[in-house]
């Protein structure tokens, strides 16, 4: 890909600590600039974001959104992250560009701002995260041309055959409680009544099986009954 001089001085005098990072940054400047779109402005505590989230996925081998993207970004009133994995970095970056939803995402006009961080994982494998976020107060909380769709994570394995990515969004943060399930046990009293009921029924069992009413028999099947009570 041929970079434009107006996405390389986008990133001119900026300090990217991940490897080609301006590269990812240039790239998708460049892909804006082609499509008539004002460049991204790169933001440092998004980059710090994205690099934390490509080094978390390098660890695991697993590509996957950050889940506290949410809140690990500050003064938002839209989000959203690429994610993807690769052989290198053009390769990362084309996947991107090749699929719809996060094709949109690098050519939303909704954001402005961007932050990009990568990782090499130890048997080479690419791994990149984009960061976009629209300020608070900005005047432009929605995107006035694409689209976005969030994505459900993928990883690499034995079935992978190509790069991979993920796209999402968000324009509200989402908290998740756990709600603890707590399970009493039963008191003396329940159990005392959970007993009483089963004898209750041994007992009209017994006699719906037995042919006449004979009191000393009934006698016998309830003093039976009660000493499995008892136990």
């Amino acid at each position: 890909m041929v970079l434009s001089t107006a996405a390389l001085a986008a990133v001119s005098g900026t300090a990217f600590a991940g490897p080609n990072e301006g590269d990812l940054f240039a790239a998708v400047n460049a892909a804006r600039a082609s499509a008539g779109l004002p460049a991204y402005s790169y933001a440092g505590d998004l980059a710090t974001v994205a690099r934390q989230q490509a080094e978390r996925m390098a660890a695991s081998g697993e590509l996957y959104h950050n889940p506290n993207l949410a809140s690990d970004v500050s003064g938002w009133s839209r989000i959203g992250e690429n994610v993807a994995y690769a052989g290198d970095w053009r390769s990362a970056h084309q996947v991107m560009m090749n699929s719809a939803p996060h094709r949109a995402a690098i050519l939303d006009s909704g954001y402005t701002q961007m932050g990009v961080g990568t990782a090499v994982s130890k048997d080479g494998t690419f791994w990149v995260s984009e960061v976009f976020r629209t300020p608070l107060n900005s005047g432009s909380s929605s995107p006035t041309g694409g689209g976005n769709s969030g994505g459900g994570a993928g990883s690499p394995g034995s079935t992978s055959t190509g790069p991979t990515s993920s796209t999402t969004s968000t324009s509200t943060p989402t908290t998740t409680v756990p709600v603890p399930t707590v399970v009493a046990p039963p008191s003396p009293r329940e159990i005392l009544r959970d007993k009483l009921q089963a004898a209750r029924e041994k007992i009209a069992d017994r006699r719906a099986h037995r042919h006449g009413n004979d009191p000393i028999v009934s006698a016998l099947d309830f003093s039976a009954v009660m000493e499995t009570v008892a136990r």
